[in-house]
């Protein structure tokens, strides 16, 4: 019996020797990460001593999973770049399928002015659809946040959410409020949709966004529709979010000159990266219409048809968004999106915070009745 008692004693020494190592060498490797990530051994500490403090003294319910995402939340929100957000959940699952094809929402394409948040245009046989919901009612309120106080991208995130939940908006319909719940089913998009207006040889092409499909779905009616005789186009990116670089570059490729640059990436150690389009010597005389909602990708569209002189600009000021996200998984259901770069257009110009200027100025209101920035296309096409 003594026997077997030393044994144990010193199996279990040896036991405790071995945890005590462990939690050592996990100490000085979270402190030499602490020190690494905010110049000092103790910050990483200071997180888990507030999570420690939290977790033991609290006096109502607490959520650990919530508590822990609103600290990564917090983490990216400091770098106060309103492009770099923490993506928990629902919100990564929407977020991915924003360049896809199809996604869960409610079917309404978005745009911002003087006024706010308006409804761009609805999509046919979506909830929005159904609700009556109409192009141009104003996005007052998601959920009971107000809709003003964010970017078109929270707003679109904050609409969108699982097939089968529901959303509720608070519009404005020519000045009358009317608040509408909404059951948010799975939207199926054609981002690219045109045709030959009666009695042209003008065609005309609208891209939505710029998601996984477009450049096949742009190439496809660019083609069909200069089979039929088109010999002019206007393009229209107003309202255009953005998307995949790599499908701008693709629809750039059937307007642009042979081997042209359409965009560079700079990094943040000034490394650049340059987007070439195959290009082609059958071009066609074209306009591009662009807005105070036209932005990211959109704007690289638009700004190689400035600067390469290939076509003529018309609209407002784009919204000026030049910058590159990564999308960077935590783990299978979060994820950081980090703005990592700046881009430039093909002749070098960053456009960050500044814009497209368009060649020919045309303002639009929401409730003009007439499509002047259109017209203004058709008539620099005819002349």
């Amino acid at each position: 019996m003594k026997i077997k008692y030393k044994k144990i004693v010193s199996f279990v020494w040896y036991g405790g020797a071995w945890i005590f190592s462990a939690i050592l060498c996990s100490i000085t490797v979270f402190m030499l990460g602490s020190y690494y990530y905010t110049g000092s051994p103790t910050g990483f500490f200071k997180l888990v001593r507030t999570f420690s403090i939290v977790e033991s003294r609290y006096a109502g319910e607490i959520d650990k999973e919530k508590l822990l995402n609103g600290a990564l939340e917090g983490i990216v929100a400091k770098l106060s770049d309103k492009h770099s957000i923490y993506l928990d959940g629902d919100n990564y699952a929407s977020f991915a399928n924003q360049t896809s094809a199809s996604y869960a929402g409610v079917g309404i394409y978005l745009g911002k002015n003087d006024q706010g948040p308006f409804v761009v245009e609805v999509v046919d046989d979506s909830p929005a659809k159904e609700a009556g919901i109409q192009r141009g009612d104003v996005i007052i309120a998601i959920d009971g946040k107000p809709a003003n106080e964010m970017d078109i991208e929270q707003i679109a995130q904050d609409i969108r959410g699982p097939v089968g939940s529901t959303v509720t908006l608070v519009l404005s319909h020519k000045g009358t409020e009317y608040t509408k719940e909404l059951v948010r089913s799975q939207i199926q998009l054609k981002t690219v949709g045109g045709q030959l207006i009666p009695g042209t040889d003008i065609g005309y092409i609208r891209v939505a966004i710029f998601s996984e499909k477009t450049g096949k779905e742009f190439t496809d009616l660019y083609q069909s529709l200069r089979q039929q005789g088109m010999g002019k186009m206007i393009l229209d990116l107003r309202n255009n979010p953005g998307g995949l670089v790599d499908q701008a570059v693709t629809v750039s490729s059937n307007f642009v000159p042979p081997h042209s640059t359409i965009v560079s990436y700079v990094d943040r150690s000034g490394k650049e990266t340059d987007f070439t389009a195959d290009g082609t010597v059958d071009r066609i005389p074209m306009v591009v219409l662009i807005n105070e909602n036209t932005a990211s990708a959109a704007e690289i569209v638009a700004g190689a048809v400035q600067d390469l002189k290939i076509g003529t600009i018309v609209g407002v000021k784009s919204y000026g968004k030049g910058t590159v996200q990564g999308i960077y998984p935590i783990d299978e259901g979060n994820a950081v999106k980090l703005t990592v770069a700046k881009y430039k257009t093909a002749n070098g110009r960053f456009i960050d915070g500044v814009g497209i200027e368009p060649d020919v100025v045309v303002p639009l209101q929401a409730n003009d009745t007439t499509d002047k920035q259109f017209e203004k296309a058709y008539e620099i096409l005819n002349q």
